[in-house]
């Protein structure tokens, strides 16, 4: 019998995905919870399995389309007619998989089907290379980001060499000819660092994936709520007092502690007393929807694009229990491992620009939220405290809001609040959690 793989209902709010990568072509033979498809969400990229074994017929469509929820992924011919031999080429015609756009058979035959994890093979994608001609090196035949970068330096290698060889007039056959062939192989290698290849004047990236949803997720965030971003500094020479001396303790426990669990728990308190800001509005029913609950997103940014991970009820976690989750989720995200249920919900969003980053900034709010806030580099400025000019820890802070809900003065007050626990983080301390 014919079986449709619709895509499901993957998560809050999600009505369609882009197919990235099809991990099987039309014709193979899957087993049931076998991988078919990376597909990347709103939120995150998923790989899908299968729920039933059999011949696939029908693919939804090339690498690229969208699928909306409900609409099939696959078409399976299944296990039991497969083995009966008693599927007939036209079965799909009586079935609702008709309407399914079903590719051209891509040949299967003398090409190995690589091992490799969804973050390499995204790696590969990347890359322009062809992940079934990359010679594994992990555990099984595994292929590894190193194999993908070996197989990249060869193949700029034997293109390098062909060029040379042939402006040189040398016949391009491999080492090991004559000892004519061998000397102009020799002459290539050793002209490459010399020798000015043509670069090309401009290269075309498509816009998929994960850079894709953010920009639209920009986009309609930008043109959806009018942005207004307020700006200031505060002193935080206390709290680089206090997060030193702490980090060292929480560092015989091997707990990283950085300045963000301060911020969170600042942010916290000021949200609980100007509850407009941890709020989203209702478009359709001209609501503003305050939120009982305070999860915060983080935004951590990624080689492979920008993620909001949330803390969940981050009000009730203390300073240790926000530098655990801040750690294990971080580094889930550079993994590209975070579950769905770990990006979604978010209240209200914190970014920050890093040690390394600039003074000030203008978040773009994380959509439908109302409002983000924004923690800067901390640097030792000269600062006036009373009459006197001393060396102070300075940080930007930044705080972008949506002024249909906001307007400027709660906004002020809301940055002065923030801003006095950031100034008095011993008043942090006294919470339990």
């Amino acid at each position: 019998m014919i079986y449709e793989f619709k895509l499901p209902d993957i998560g809050e709010g999600l009505h369609e995905a882009e197919i990235i990568r099809w991990l099987i072509r039309e014709g193979d033979v899957v087993k049931a919870d076998q991988p078919i498809a990376e597909i990347q969400t709103d939120k995150a990229m998923v790989e899908m399995t299968t729920p039933v074994a059999g011949k696939v017929v029908a693919l939804a469509g090339p690498e690229g389309a969208t699928v909306k929820v409900g609409e099939p992924l696959i078409v399976v011919e299944t296990e039991a007619a497969v083995a009966a031999e008693a599927a007939p080429t036209d079965h799909l015609a009586q079935e609702p998989a008709s309407a399914v756009h079903i590719e051209a058979p891509r040949p299967t035959v003398g090409r190995k089907r690589a091992i490799a994890a969804p973050s390499v093979r995204k790696r590969a994608r990347e890359l322009g290379v062809p992940i079934d001609e990359v010679e594994g090196t992990g555990e099984g035949g595994r292929v590894t980001l190193a194999d993908l970068e070996r197989y990249v330096r060869e193949r700029e290698a034997a293109v390098a060499v062909a060029e040379l060889r042939e402006r040189s007039g040398a016949a391009v056959l491999p080492v090991g000819g004559t000892a004519i062939e061998q000397k102009a192989d020799k002459a290539a290698w050793t002209s490459i660092a010399s020798t000015e290849l043509v670069v090309p004047e401009e290269e075309r990236i498509p816009l998929r994936g994960l850079r894709k949803k953010i920009a639209e997720k920009m986009v309609k965030s930008a043109y959806t709520a009018p942005h207004v971003t307020g700006m200031d500094e505060v002193d935080v020479t206390k709290l680089v007092e206090i997060r030193k001396n702490l980090a060292s303790e929480l560092a015989k426990e091997q707990i990283k502690l950085t300045y963000l669990p301060f911020i969170i728990k600042a942010v916290t308190r000021a949200l609980k007393q100007y509850p407009m800001f941890n709020a989203s509005l209702d478009e359709e029913t001209n609501e503003i929807v305050l939120k009982k609950r305070y999860h915060i997103g983080i935004a951590t940014a990624t080689k492979a694009g920008l993620v909001v991970p949330v803390i969940r009820d981050a009000d009730q976690k203390s300073i240790r229990e926000l530098a655990v989750e801040i750690a294990e989720l971080s580094e889930k995200a550079h993994r590209q491992a975070l579950r769905l249920d770990e990006l979604q919900g978010s209240t209200f969003t914190i970014t920050s620009t890093g040690a390394g980053g600039g003074w000030f900034a203008t978040p773009i709010i994380n959509y439908p939220e109302v409002a983000i806030f924004g923690a800067h580099a901390i640097k030792r400025r000269p600062v006036v405290v009373g009459d006197e000019i001393v060396i102070r820890d300075m940080m930007g802070m930044s705080l972008t809001f949506d002024h249909r809900v906001i307007d400027g003065e709660p906004a002020g007050r809301f940055m002065r609040t923030v801003a006095y626990y950031l100034e008095h983080p011993e008043v942090l301390l006294l919470d339990a959690r």
